[in-house]
């Protein structure tokens, strides 16, 4: 059996386009084209795909979408960088970082990416640190500079440092007393400031720190969040590096007495191990290498 990448692309399109007439006027090929090529589909696979009345996927649907929509997204990079060699630009990257990186280790290693290689295509990112995993994982960027998970099997890792995220909280905030010293009890009536919360089937038992709290407030800015906790809208985790270096955390403290007031992480980079490299990329590394800001990190 062999699912054909024309099958592919017509399936994505009946669920992009919201129906089987619309992926035929977006494809340019007749309705019954499109309707063959998604019953070939659940012919091969022995499995409905569909839902036709209202239109919608089965689980096994939801699972070839994701292959597919990964897939059509490395063919389209792939024509992409041929037609860059072609035109004699052979480097491309395509990064996520999250806000610390953005902050104080981007901008070094970065500007002389685009010194060296100013014809290139560039494309950077900045997302929340677990969402950058999800983006390389699923093919939306090539590279991620971030925090590794304890486990990542899918992905080659490179630490270029270490980083404590620490628990604070204002000393504006009106529980503050209490919070510090009997932050179990205290916390459950705060507020969790954070950039992203992950499925909490995910993490499942007593792993989940969103727990200690009353509820989280997603707010994916860290100058707003800093804004907030500067005024005491709740506690959250920052970078030991903006701690000592931002001027807006000047009245923060930490929850010292909270046995989760810091953790230590690895923070690197990393990229899908299945996948091969762009040139641009391995030039991106190789500068990391050479030229990652020690000095930010010997101060952190």
């Amino acid at each position: 059996m062999r699912i054909e990448q024309q099958e592919l692309r017509v399936f994505a399109a009946v669920v992009e386009q919201n129906g089987f007439k619309r992926a035929a006027e977006f494809l340019c090929i007749t309705q019954s084209a499109v309707s063959q090529a998604v019953a070939n589909l659940e012919r091969k696979l022995e499995t409905p795909l569909l839902q036709r009345r209202p239109l919608g996927l089965t689980d096994a649907g939801s699972r070839l979408l994701r292959h597919a929509q990964h897939t059509l997204r490395e063919e389209e990079r792939m024509l992409e960088d041929l037609l860059e060699i072609r035109r004699g630009e052979s480097a491309s990257l395509s990064l996520a970082i999250n806000s610390v990186i953005n902050r104080y280790y981007a901008p070094t290693v970065v500007a002389r990416f685009c010194r060296d290689n100013p014809e290139a295509r560039l494309q950077v990112e900045e997302m929340p640190s677990r969402e950058i995993i999800s983006a390389v994982l699923m093919g939306r960027v090539e590279l991620g500079i971030g925090p590794f998970e304890s486990r990542m099997p899918a992905f080659e890792t490179e630490e270029l440092l270490r980083e404590t995220r620490v628990l604070v909280v204002s000393k504006r905030h009106p529980q503050v007393n209490a919070i510090l010293s009997q932050p179990g009890k205290a916390l459950k009536s705060v507020p969790l400031l954070a950039s992203y919360i992950d499925d909490a089937s995910q993490r499942p038992g007593t792993g989940r720190i969103r727990e200690k709290f009353s509820r989280v407030w997603l707010v994916r800015s860290i100058s707003l969040r800093l804004e907030l906790l500067a005024a005491g809208q709740g506690a959250g985790f920052i970078s030991d590096q903006i701690l000592l270096d931002d001027p807006m955390c000047a009245g923060l403290t930490v929850i010292d007495k909270a046995p989760f007031a810091r953790i230590t992480r690895s923070v690197g980079l990393f990229y899908r191990r299945d996948q091969e490299l762009s040139d641009g990329a391995r030039k991106f590394i190789a500068i990391c290498r050479e030229d990652w800001p020690r000095h930010v990190l010997a101060a952190g």
